[in-house]
């Protein structure tokens, strides 16, 4: 059986899924920019 987290345990598991989060954003983010960038650069030559 597990154990109840308290307010403090809870915030940090919330935290740190939204970093998680931000960072897996900003991972898609510059993919999307980067095969952007790729594409415009083909299309130029």
């Amino acid at each position: 059986m597990q154990r109840e987290l308290t307010p403090i345990e809870a915030r940090g598991g919330v935290v740190s899924g939204r970093i998680v989060m931000v960072l897996a954003m900003s991972f898609l983010g510059a993919v999307v920019a980067l095969a952007g960038v790729w594409a415009a650069m083909s299309m130029a030559n």
